[in-house]
């Protein structure tokens, strides 16, 4: 299963980096770091700087299963206005593959109307469309799954690997993660 997480500067850190670790951990998902920038440098909205393996500009509907959306509010609005962007996500969607985000990061699948009748969460002020928000840590449906926060990000990870691989796939991480819930 490839999943590509796409990083736009000022990208919430732990939300793309715990989300990347622990698909990584499972070893069933073949995860990248995409950066949405003219090079492989991005910068997360805590400063930190992280090298991505792909440019967005290698990234068409084939190469991959899933898109992943980090929030950060600066990163998200770079997501957002990225036409390539927001076409990828279109072109996932209308193809049966599934795209997933998290904190403000939603707020873009509202936007274009993916979410309309579905469940979905995200951070309390972001809500977009015409979807139904439940407030809690994170919400699967068929093709969208959805974190609330910085602070639900282990949920969310943790709502990736179940959706593709099962409750024991989340399991098999366990005595890796101290603490894993």
């Amino acid at each position: 299963m490839k999943a590509r997480i796409l990083l736009a500067d000022g990208f919430e850190t732990v939300e793309a980096l715990l989300t990347y670790d622990i698909l990584k951990r499972s070893h069933r998902f073949d995860v990248a770091l995409v950066s949405c920038n003219e090079d492989l440098n991005v910068v997360s909205s805590q400063g930190v700087r992280v090298q991505a393996e792909e440019l967005l500009s290698s990234i068409t509907v084939d190469s991959s299963d899933m898109l992943i959306l980090p929030g950060g509010k600066k990163g998200v609005d770079n997501l957002h206005a990225n036409k390539i962007v927001l076409n990828l996500i279109l072109e996932y969607l209308k193809a049966g593959k599934d795209v997933h985000a998290i904190c403000a990061a939603p707020s873009i699948l509202g936007d274009l109307g993916v979410l309309d009748g579905l469940p979905y969460t995200c951070f309390p002020g972001f809500q977009r469309g015409e979807g139904v928000y439940q407030d809690v840590g994170a919400v699967e449906t068929p093709h969208i799954i959805t974190g609330r926060s910085m602070g639900f990000t282990m949920d969310f990870a943790k709502t990736i690997v179940s959706h593709y691989y099962g409750q024991e796939a989340v399991e098999a991480i366990r005595p890796g993660v101290e603490g894993l819930a």
